[in-house]
């Protein structure tokens, strides 16, 4: 279970692709699973990873049971047309994207957002939030 927390951990700290503003994506996502270099991956079901969006910043959480949750990522965004900057400013995972923005392209609709984007070291990514809040 560590491996499979660790690895969805930095797979989402290094994907970063989501933001917000008044636009519909401001407020509370809950991951819901993803391709990741083709392969489809579901959400866990011993956690959840959730991220709060604000005007320009975000914060990434990873829920589990009753525990407090855990920062596991924040930093900061910019919406760009259908395209949204990623600079990620804190990782509780060692990070080689810290302080580098990454383009990814997303979109919205309803209470689903998808977004979708290569990383810096060439993974092509796709993941699917529902919004909780």
């Amino acid at each position: 279970m560590k491996k499979l927390k660790t690895t969805a951990l930095l797979a989402i700290c290094l994907i970063l692709i989501t933001g917000c503003s008044s636009n519909g994506v401001e407020g509370k996502w809950q991951y819901a699973g993803g391709v990741y270099n083709g392969k489809a991956r579901k959400a866990a079901t011993e956690f959840l990873m959730q991220r709060t969006y604000t005007s320009d910043t975000y914060e990434a959480y990873l829920l589990e049971g009753q525990l407090e949750p855990e920062l596991y990522n924040s930093g900061s965004y910019e919406i760009k047309g259908d395209s949204i900057l990623i600079t990620s400013k804190f990782s509780s995972q060692p990070s080689q994207n810290d302080n580098v923005t990454v383009a990814y392209k997303f979109k919205t609709e309803g209470d689903k957002m998808i977004t979708s984007g290569v990383l810096p070291n060439g993974m092509v990514v796709e993941e699917h939030w529902k919004k909780v809040d």
